[in-house]
C-alpha cells in the first residue's frame, strides 16, 4: 500500500522530547518497512497547534487527498492526536477522507475503524485526546496565575527599564523577576511620564525628542 506520513509538533520544547519530528518518522518508517508498505510523500508541521485545522502543511494534505489522481491510499501518523486535537475535526477530516478512499492510520493506537469495537475504540481515544487538550489548558493557566501572584514572570521581554533576573529558590530550582534595569532607562521612563502628564504631551511629539536625542529603545531601535 502507498501511504504518506504526517508529523507534527506544536512547539520547540515538544521537538525536544520523544515526539520529536524525527522521532516520529523513524517510528513511521519503521512501521512501513514491516507491513511492505510505501511511503510517497511526508508532511511536516512544526509549531503548530492540532485545536485547529488552521495547519499549512495538514490542508496541502488534505487538499492531495482528495484529487482522483492522488498517488497514496493512507495517511500515517504517530497517534491520532498528531492529525487532530479537536474531536469535531477529527471526525470531520476523516468522514471526508473515507468518502475519498483514504484511511487514517495511527502506528501506535492500532485501530482498523472496520468493527463496532474499533470504531468505539477511536472514538474514545479522540475524545481523551480532546481532554486532555483541553485541560492542560485548565491545568497551565491556574499555574500561570498562581505563578504572577507570587510576583515571579511567566516568560517574554521584560518592558523598557526592566530586566529579567533569576532567582534561587533552592533544589536548583529557580524563577525569573523582573528588576529594574539601567539607569538612564529609568530616567527615560520618568522624562516620558512627566512630558505626558505635566507637560499634556503627545505620544508622536515624545517620540521624536526621544529620537533627536538618540535615545534607543531596549534592543537598540528607533
Amino acid at each position: 500500500m502507498k501511504v504518506v506520513v504526517y508529523a507534527r509538533v506544536s512547539s520547540e520544547r515538544q521537538a525536544e522530547k520523544e515526539l520529536s519530528i524525527p522521532a516520529q518518522l523513524k517510528a513511521m518508517q519503521q512501521y512501513c518497512q514491516t507491513k511492505g508498505w510505501t511511503i510517497v510523500n511526508e508532511f511536516i508541521e512544526k509549531g503548530k497547534s492540532a485545536k485547529t485545522d488552521d495547519r499549512p502543511e495538514f490542508q496541502r494534505m488534505i487538499a492531495m487527498a482528495k484529487r482522483t489522481n492522488r498517488s497514496f491510499e493512507a495517511i500515517l501518523v504517530h497517534k491520532f492526536d498528531r492529525f487532530s486535537r479537536n474531536r469535531d475535526d477529527h471526525v470531520l477530516y476523516k468522514a471526508l477522507l473515507k468518502q475519498c478512499g483514504v484511511k487514517v492510520i495511527s502506528i501506535v493506537e492500532q485501530t482498523e475503524a472496520d468493527s463496532p469495537q474499533d470504531m468505539l475504540l477511536e472514538g474514545m481515544l479522540e475524545v481523551i485526546s480532546e481532554f486532555f487538550n483541553a485541560n492542560l489548558a485548565v491545568e497551565v493557566r491556574k499555574g500561570m496565575t498562581q505563578n504572577a501572584k507570587q510576583g515571579y514572570n511567566n516568560g517574554g521581554t521584560p518592558p523598557y527599564a526592566y530586566r529579567t533576573e533569576h532567582i534561587a529558590l533552592g533544589n536548583q530550582k529557580t524563577k525569573a523577576v523582573w528588576v529594574l534595569g539601567p539607569r538612564e532607562e529609568i530616567d527615560t521612563v520618568r522624562f516620558i511620564f512627566s512630558q505626558y502628564a505635566y507637560e499634556e504631551m503627545g505620544y508622536k511629539r515624545i517620540a521624536s525628542l526621544l529620537n533627536e536625542s538618540n535615545v534607543p529603545t531596549q534592543k537598540g531601535g528607533k
